[in-house]
Formats: structure tokens, sequence, C-alpha cells
């Protein structure tokens, strides 16, 4: 039902290059999370996402689609890779869903680690 943000990244090479390739689930896995779901010692860089609204289409005939806004964070302790993260993970969700927000720019000052957010609107056929 919802968007399939882990199967966009995880068949972008770029994406994939800095945050894992999936080939061993222990040793190097896709570290993309669902928001809340990032073990508190992730490896970084990694991604999260979240669900933040939904809307649903509905005509006359009866339902046509869901839309959905999805947040992508992007995370890194590195100020460098987080603009080379942010721009594989645009690059590889543009394709799917209409990037409508720049949502952040930020570096946590408990953690001093990197944020870029987007809002995407995803619209998935029922």
């Amino acid at each position: 039902m919802l968007p399939a943000i882990f199967p966009f990244l995880k068949a972008s090479p770029a994406v994939t290059a800095l945050i894992g390739a999936g080939t061993d689930p222990i040793t190097d896995p896709v570290r993309v999370y669902r928001h809340g779901s990032a073990k508190q010692n992730v490896v970084k860089p990694y991604v999260t996402w979240s669900v933040p609204a939904g809307d649903a289409q509905i005509t006359f005939e009866g339902a046509d689609a869901d839309t959905f806004r999805v947040q992508v964070d992007c995370w890194s302790d590195d100020g460098q890779e987080i603009d080379v993260l942010a721009g594989a993970v645009r690059d590889a969700l543009e394709p799917h869903a209409h990037l409508v927000a720049y949502l952040a720019d930020e570096r946590d000052p408990e953690t001093k680690r990197y944020r870029i957010s987007f809002a995407f609107d995803f619209i998935e056929p029922r």
C-alpha cells in the first residue's frame, strides 16, 4: 500500500554505493529505514523515510489512487558526503514521484550529524 521507497533506492547504483549494496544482510545491508527503525549505532551514511500525509483519490467510479507525501531524510557525519547522498537519493526517486519540497539542510548540534530532507508526492494506483 505505501510507496516502495526501499526498492527504488536499492535499485540505484549511485545510492547503494553510499549506503550498502545489500549483498549480505549482516555485513552489507542497504541502510534505508522506515522512520524510527534505524538502530542506535547504525553505520553512516543512511536514509530514513516516513509518510506524514496521504489522501485517497475517489471519483464516482470508485477509488482510483492514493497519494502519499513521503519525507526522505539523508544522514551522514561528513559534510560533502551528505550532498552526494542527497543528490543520488533525489535522482533515484524523481522518476517515480514528484519532488515537492526541500525540508531541511542542517547539522544536529548534539550529534554533529548532517541531514538533508525532501518531500516527495507519490501516486499509487488502486
